[in-house]
């Protein structure tokens, strides 16, 4: 076993330079981020057409989120999955058209229906709870050249009193990062966030019509979650690129609370996990480019292995104390006092793993905390609990990503 122990630990050490580089790539690329240069295509708002699927929204919300759609001068759909009143009326008081779907059949199925009624070369699919800035069309659009399908908006967190939404707006943050540096490599980002993604209505209208969209299925069941990386996806498959336009920041509604936070994260964790493997096993991750695929494998495998390699530290340490042999107390303690005087030091090998591991994450809390815009303290302090809940609830993910959340449990 010792043996054993001994690659572990050089798996360790290999593990947190990969992940030192890891943190260290991503806060360079996020310095060397700048917007992209004016589009070579002319396009004009007329190209666009706004697509928003609802259910039982908060009436002041969809109010708001109609009125910035209607400012940016474009047509737009919103489709009620069984819900009508209030949302018809605010919809065409507004000069929108609104379909009602009479039976809750869930966001896939929404946009799928919503999409018979587009025609024009975009698409914007904006959730019902996300207010987009007035020249949100406008600046997404000069993000599309010929290589590019799909363009996707920065995203905050509407924050309230609950410590939720300041953890939710963290974890953002974290992910603005990581998706910037992809963007800096000139490549394509692992999810377009489905609260507002524009994609060429040409490449991804043929799949949301399609049963295997309507009716995704995993594991023999239908699933709703995923939908945004299904697109994301299909476009780097199709052979463009899927990227970012973090000009346009878009206000989401946060979760309620903690708890909330936890649902959504497990959903997010088997759904991300699920891609992954599919992403990597299909030749998606290939496609897209070799950083792709090291931000993918450093985002998803190498928590789940740290996890693991952690474990095994920890359980041949109790091995080696005698723990699992039945000694008793006295003994256990004298090997204690023992193993930290060996000249193996097999005890100091976690300290130094912890100091070797210390620089990445400072480096990456340090780019975190540039990319606060206000309250920094606060958010940074409840981004530490959501952290947390977002470890735990990768490794659950991670265990149970097949068994992805119907529309019916959502």
């Amino acid at each position: 076993m010792l043996l054993i122990y001994r690659y572990v630990i050089l798996v360790s050490i290999l593990t947190t330079i990969i992940y030192f580089i890891y943190y260290a790539l991503n806060t360079y690329y996020l310095m060397k981020h700048r917007s992209e240069p004016e589009r070579s295509e002319a396009l004009t708002k007329d190209d666009v057409t706004v697509l928003v699927p609802v259910f039982k929204e908060k009436v002041e919300v969809f109010d708001r989120v109609i009125q910035r759609i209607v400012a940016q001068g474009t047509r737009f759909v919103v489709v009620g999955d069984s819900s009508d009143e209030p949302y018809r009326s605010i919809v065409e008081k507004n000069g929108g058209i609104f379909i009602l779907l009479k039976e809750r059949k869930g966001k896939r199925i929404a946009i799928s229906e919503g999409m018979k009624y587009v025609d024009t070369r975009f698409v914007l699919f904006v959730d019902s709870d996300t207010v987009i800035p007035v020249d949100t069309v406008w600046k997404m659009l000069k993000y599309f050249r010929e290589n590019v399908g799909g363009v996707g908006a920065n995203v905050s967190m509407r924050r309230t009193e609950n410590g939720a939404s300041y953890g939710a707006e963290f974890l953002e943050r974290t992910r603005e990062i990581i998706l910037k540096a992809m963007s800096a490599r000139g490549g394509s980002v692992m999810v377009i966030d489905g609260k507002c993604a524009m994609y060429r209505t040409s490449i991804v209208k043929p799949l949301l019509q399609s049963d295997k969209f309507r009716n995704y299925k995993v594991a023999g069941k239908i699933a709703i979650m995923g939908d945004d990386q299904q697109l994301s996806a299909y476009t780097i498959k199709k052979g463009y690129k899927a990227t970012k336009c973090f000009e346009v920041t878009v206000e989401t509604e946060p979760p309620e609370n903690f708890k909330q936070l936890t649902k959504q994260s497990i959903r997010w964790a088997r759904s991300s996990y699920y891609y992954f493997f599919k992403n990597l096993s299909d030749g998606t991750a290939v496609k897209a480019g070799g950083f792709y695929t090291f931000e993918a494998v450093s985002t998803f495998a190498l928590p789940i292995l740290t996890m693991g390699l952690g474990l095994f530290r920890f359980y041949y340490d109790l091995h080696a104390l005698g723990i699992f042999a039945g000694n008793s107390l006295n003994t256990i303690v004298n090997s204690i006092t023992t193993l930290s005087i060996l000249t193996d030091g097999r005890l100091l090998i976690h300290p130094i793993l912890a100091l070797l591991s210390l620089p990445g994450p400072l480096i990456f809390g340090s780019a975190i905390l540039m990319t606060l815009r206000r309250e920094k303290l606060r958010t940074f302090a409840y981004g530490g609990l959501a952290l947390l809940i977002i470890f735990f609830t990768s490794i659950y993910g991670f265990l149970t990503c097949w068994k992805q959340s119907s529309w019916m449990t959502r």
